[in-house]
């Protein structure tokens, strides 16, 4: 067990008033929704959605009732799309045609040199080329611009290509079969406003379409709104010197291709209002390669749907990460630690209900300072430290997760498995319950939990395989881990309670830190010495010859322990390694043959169970003794 970051972490006085806000606004915002929320906490279950700001005969439902997630019941209210964000076709419409190599000023457009001024609602044409110019949207508050660029090329070197200074909504069209670029190499500025984008919006903005749009944003960011930004369509190429696509309010993303290269963060959302600060992917494909954080939100993160591909601070491999001199945790090399480089990051609560989810990230790969829930989709990450972490509650309910590298595969306070398939390969702990400030003192339970009540979790961990500073629960689900092969770790490992009370487990590894449940569990485990080697197949049958549970060894191991429902008092089973008997044991109880006196405490402030190697842990009744063979690192296939 690594030290407990979790504890030391300081969470601002900004974003203990963001979760108020959630709570409370939340607790105000029925009459703009028609979904049934609980706003009792920052998070609740979310079912249909609407807004009273988005509402009229121009909406359309952005969800397709696709989510049950539990983000904040506000930020539900906003995850919807106009009509008019979709595309259109304009050949019906009375439309501006602006050559932008020759512009000449119309109804609503004015041309002063090499600057070009929108002032009146309408749908504008641009094309051509317009070398070091501007385009400027001046409108009405209330009007509704839309700009159609086809194979349009605007270059400025002094400041935005593209300024949205005043208007309802800014809509950029992309038709089929076009490509046009947006070039920057300045950040520009109005007044006391820098304009930190090659496109810049004050309001609202929109892009749809199929066409490509390439924004080479040599200044600082792709494409920004201070409102909401929204994208339905299109095929974005985004470079950017610092972040790709940053929607102050909000970014949303229903369809379209977006590739983003940038040397800040890759999509952003910056606003800390309860109802603001958000990002949505309910749709569509978003490559992102970032320097910083691939996605990172001041308040939620909820995908639904489509391909998000990440690729942060350079990968997992990017920020070498080394044990802890005292308790073997994940330590950085690099000297600058003011980066994050997280694959998606969220201050309040990250959701994923479906799509596919791949993150490979010098940080954590999925990142809450709060909450975090899993109910769908396909994740697979590599991470330089975590593969998904919440600073307080981390539960998975559905869909499919594999932790491919990690320094600890899962962590949170509590952490809770309800359903879903989820594979995790870990250099130190698999699943850590850490964090809480109910701590127990040196060697003492702190209230961190880790619950397993269903699906299927295999673990694959060079430090303790599931551990917990608090209680370690597995009530159902089959569980398959692969613990440590030094005996500093234990395979199960935890500073509560250990009770098995349902559900198919079985455990290989050292037996120097051996942890069996305690006699209060509601069903019979057995622990057995037994000698084997990585991919080795380990085998449990009953007297009857039926197997109970079996599962290949990714490493060596002198322990083996399992528990099933069918384990019954009075009956022997034995352990077979390749097909050849290994350990046999009667069941005598709750807990039989081999124990263990447990792992080496919480540690000085909640640090870590983690004792030196060949520390205090020793083989009991039934055990070998000594210390296991040594692998030189994790072997599993990953």
């Amino acid at each position: 067990m690594k030290p407990n970051r979790l504890s030391t972490k300081k969470h601002t006085l900004r974003f203990a008033v963001i979760l108020s806000a959630l709570v409370l606004t939340g607790c105000a915002s029925t009459q703009s929704t028609t979904s049934s929320t609980s706003a009792s906490s920052a998070s609740s279950t979310v079912s249909t959605v609407s807004t009273s700001e988005e509402s009229g005969a121009d909406e359309t439902d952005s969800t397709g009732g696709a989510m049950n997630g539990t983000i904040g019941s506000v930020i539900e209210a906003n995850l919807s799309f106009k009509n008019k964000d979709f595309y259109i076709d304009y050949s019906t419409e009375d439309t501006v045609k602006i050559d932008l190599s020759a512009p000449k000023e119309a109804d609503g457009v004015k041309v002063s040199g090499s600057t070009v001024t929108i002032t009146e609602a309408g749908t504008y044409v641009l094309s051509g080329t317009l070398t070091d110019g501007q385009v400027i949207i001046d409108a009405g508050d209330e009007d509704d611009v839309r700009l159609v660029l086809e194979n349009a090329s605007i270059t400025c070197t002094t400041t935005a290509p593209i300024y949205a200074k005043n208007a309802d909504k800014v809509i950029i069209s992309l038709p089929e079969n076009t490509e046009s670029t947006v070039t920057d190499t300045v950040t520009g500025t109005d007044g006391n406003d820098a304009l930190t984008a090659a496109i810049f919006a004050k309001c609202d903005l929109s892009v749809n379409g199929t066409g490509t749009l390439n924004v080479n944003a040599n200044a600082n960011d792709g494409i920004t709104s201070e409102d909401k930004l929204k994208i339905t369509g299109g095929v974005l190429n985004i470079t950017s010197a610092d972040d790709g696509l940053v929607g102050k309010d909000a970014v949303l993303m229903k369809d379209g291709t977006v590739h983003i290269t940038a040397s800040g963060t890759g999509i952003k959302s910056t606003k800390s209002e309860a109802d603001k600060g958000y990002v949505y992917i309910g749709g569509g494909t978003v490559n992102i390669t970032a320097e910083q954080d691939g996605i990172q939100a001041e308040t939620s993160v909820l995908i639904s749907a489509g391909e998000v591909n990440v690729t942060a601070g350079g990968g997992a491999n990017g920020e070498q990460k080394t044990g802890n001199a005292m308790f073997g945790g994940a330590q950085s090399t690099t000297t600058d630690e003011t980066l994050s480089a997280k694959g998606i990051k969220a201050e309040a609560a990250l959701d994923i209900t479906g799509g596919t989810v791949t993150v490979d990230s010098a940080d954590d790969s999925l990142h809450s300072n709060d909450s975090m829930t899993v109910s769908g989709g396909g994740i697979t990450v590599k991470s330089g430290d975590d593969g998904l972490h919440a600073d307080n509650t981390l539960t998975i309910v559905d869909g499919t997760i594999v932790v491919e590298e990690s320094c600890e595969g899962l962590e949170a306070i509590d952490l809770t498995i309800n359903g879903g398939t989820i594979d995790v390969t870990a250099s130190d702990d698999g699943l850590n319950a850490a964090g809480s400030s109910v701590d127990g003192g040196f060697g003492t339970a702190g209230a961190d939990t880790l619950t397993v009540n269903g699906g299927t979790l295999t673990v694959n961990a060079s430090g303790d395989g599931l551990d917990s500073n608090g209680a370690l629960t597995i009530n159902g689900g089959t569980v398959y881990v692969s613990g440590p092969t030094s005996d500093g770790n234990g395979t199960f490992d935890c500073d509560g309670v250990f009770t098995i009370n349902g559900g198919v487990v079985l455990g290989t590894g050292s037996s120097g830190m051996l942890k069996t449940p305690t006699t209060d569990s509601k069903q019979n485990t057995i622990s057995v010495s037994c000698t084997g080697s990585a991919g080795d197949t380990v085998e449990v049958k009953g007297a009857d010859g039926n197997t109970l549970v079996s599962a290949v060894a990714p490493k060596d191991f002198t322990n083996v322990t399992f528990s099933t429902p069918d384990i019954t008092e009075g009956e022997t089973y034995t352990v077979y390694v390749n097909g050849t008997e290994a350990a046999s044991e009667t069941c005598s109880g709750v807990v039989s043959g081999a124990t263990g006196m447990g792992s080496f405490g919480g540690g000085p402030g909640n640090m870590g169970g983690r004792a030196p190697n060949g520390g205090m842990g020793v083989q009991m009744p039934n055990g070998n003794g000594g210390t296991p063979p040594q692998m030189p690192g994790n072997t599993s296939d990953t």
